[in-house]
């Protein structure tokens, strides 16, 4: 890739995540903020804008945050949402389904809903999922993303 290609992509990031963080209220960014907190501790994650939203890569789509203020997101809220959800284990049944197959989420209303303690073990769960469905591309015979 050329160097003014390689600036005019950076420009283009950094816009999308511009208008992103200018798109959304105050309490979304109090969640938001909390919620990229815990998905630091996950280095292997790389940040993206998708669809006008936050989303996080290891070998695929991961997992994504979607304010309600991110038009077609939510009504209300911020979606923490998991993108091969339908495969995560979850034995309290406490992500919402709603009428979608893969995509499982969890939806904040405040910072003081998110529970690390909740968050973590379904994003190791959905990191494990995520290199598992790598692996079984990978054997045979290419790696799609």
């Amino acid at each position: 890739m050329e160097k003014n290609q390689l600036k005019q992509n950076d420009l283009k990031n950094k816009h999308a995540f511009d208008t992103f963080y200018s798109s959304i209220t105050q309490t979304e960014m109090e969640i938001v903020t909390k919620l990229k907190e815990i998905l630091n501790s996950f280095p292997g994650l790389e940040e993206r804008i998708s669809y006008s939203v936050l989303y996080y890569f290891q070998n695929s789509r991961v997992c994504f945050i979607w304010p309600a203020s991110i038009k077609p997101g939510p009504k209300s809220g911020v979606q923490f949402g998991f993108c091969n959800g339908y495969l995560l284990e979850d034995p309290k049944q406490i992500l919402e389904k709603g009428n979608r197959k893969q995509v499982y989420c969890l939806t904040f209303h405040s910072p003081k809903e998110i529970k690390s303690s909740i968050l973590i073990p379904l994003l190791k769960n959905a990191l494990d999922v995520d290199q598992t469905i790598y692996k079984q591309k990978k054997t045979k015979g290419g790696v799609s993303n």
